[in-house]
């Protein structure tokens, strides 16, 4: 489990704003290709964008200078290339493949289209060049705009060196080690006009397993009371109310087991007869990888999963932001700007003020809220973190308060939230404490013998 992970996700604003486009670009005529980096167009003076074979290619000069690179050419190899912050990118025309060098490592690549000569102008494709070093690329097709976002840009030159340190501290309690996970939910819903909830609403769990680095295995319990006072009164026949009481009992106590295989991907998930219907426990099996690429849409999940286990917060961060989906020129930019920003004065050095042994950052969501994380220190290891968010969202009329505390370390995490309409007397609580310790124990992450899962769409 990556240690970064454990990090709560900042709340994200995001501005519904229109971004104005400077510069006179030569490919903005009809039909051609206009190119936005940082939310502003790309002026080309003597050659434009155009699209070739299905992808889109840019002048290799005009787009590597635009982001800061050191272009050059040389004339006897037909080589192409590019320097900057470390990464050299080398190209010949016409080849399929590129070398890359980062770090003193050095990697071939290939590409779907080779760079070509124009007219004199060496033009090369846009997103297998802008990714190499670092930036977002996405397409507008409505507006025929390539989109580029420079991620270190965003981030600028903020160091996060105390998220790190949460981070390693993280990952070496868990070094190597299968962790035992046990934890407890409870959650009230109450309402004492009756107006909403005829009766409170109670719910009791727990959870029992094991993580590893090749899955999990995790048992759930359920409890909930309260459920009659949802059928009080309802409308339907005294035998649609008996049945309906049935199934409220039922579900007063349920029982299950989750199970997940990192290798395979494969998520599996039993289901007691109570919800299904049937004779005894049901398993069901998700395919996570495909799952989770549907659930999150656009995003481009390629950087995330290449992420190594001791990857730093900033290459964390950029890999999220770089996953954002980049298809509308008037507001991609503005979104990802601000979840950068958000990142910048929440987890950066530079938004934290030391208190003693803690350090403190504090940011005002704008109409919305606060958010606060606090990092505790231990001699030379940040040990702990706190993140406590407080909102307010005002709708019809009814104003709605939230607030949400979170404790991450290693051996314990816990979160509290409190909900309540003003004026009114709802209000839900809800709380989730787990500790984790070292165990010899594994985790069985495949299906029991002699069960077919039946697959979830």
């Amino acid at each position: 489990m990556k240690a970064w992970k454990r990090l709560s996700g900042a709340l994200i604003t995001l501005l519904v704003l229109t971004v104005m486009m400077t510069g006179t670009a030569l490919a903005a005529e009809p039909g051609g290709v206009s190119v936005q980096l940082n939310g502003k167009t790309l002026a080309f003076t003597d050659a434009a964008p155009e699209i070739t074979n299905g992808r889109t290619f840019l002048p290799f000069r005009a787009v590597l200078e635009a982001i800061g690179a050191e272009v050059g050419y040389d004339v006897q190899t037909s080589t192409v290339s590019a320097k900057r912050d470390g990464v050299d990118l080398s190209m010949v025309l016409g080849k399929n493949t590129a070398t890359v060098v980062e770090d003193g490592q050095t990697r071939t690549m290939e590409m779907d289209v080779p760079p070509y000569v124009k007219n004199g102008r060496t033009y090369v494709p846009v997103r297998f060049v802008a990714e190499s070093f670092g930036c977002g690329v996405g397409w507008d097709n409505d507006t025929k705009t390539v989109i580029i976002v420079d991620v270190d840009t965003l981030l600028g030159d903020t160091t996060f060196d105390l998220m790190d340190s949460f981070a390693a501290y993280c990952a070496k309690q868990e070094k190597n080690r299968n962790m035992a996970i046990t934890g407890t939910l409870a959650l009230d819903a109450a309402d004492k006009s009756g107006q909403f909830l005829p009766k409170p609403i109670r719910a009791k769990g727990s959870i029992d397993g094991i993580t590893s680095d090749k899955g999990l295995q995790m048992n759930w319990r359920l409890e909930l009371s309260g459920l009659d006072g949802l059928a009080a009164g309802g409308a339907g026949s005294p035998m649609e109310q008996m049945l309906i009481q049935q199934m409220l009992a039922a579900l007063s106590d349920l029982k299950g087991e989750v199970r997940m295989d990192l290798e395979s991907n494969m998520l599996y998930l039993s289901a007691p007869a109570e919800l299904t219907g049937g004779s005894g426990d049901t398993w069901y099996s998700v395919d996570f990888a495909a799952y989770q690429a549907q659930l999150l849409g656009a995003l481009d999940m390629t950087q995330l999963t290449q992420l190594e286990e001791d990857a730093t917060i900033r290459e964390a961060l950029t890999a999220v932001i770089q996953a954002m989906p980049l298809n509308d020129s008037g507001y991609s930019y503005v979104g990802v700007a601000e979840v950068a920003s958000v990142y910048v004065n929440m987890l950066s050095d530079q938004a934290f003020t030391q208190k003693g042994n803690t350090y403190v950052a504090q940011m005002q969501l704008e109409d919305i809220g606060d958010m606060s994380v606090t990092l505790t220190k231990r001699g030379e290891d940040i040990v702990a973190a706190d993140i406590k968010m407080t909102c307010a969202v005002d709708e019809d009329g009814a104003k709605m308060t939230m607030t949400m505390t979170e404790h991450a370390a290693p051996d314990k995490v816990t979160v509290d939230m409190d909900m309540a309409v003003e004026d009114s007397d709802a209000s839900v609580k809800l709380t989730l404490d787990m500790n984790c310790v070292p165990t010899t124990k594994a985790p069985v992450t495949t299906l029991p013998a002699g069960v077919q899962a039946v697959p979830m769409n």
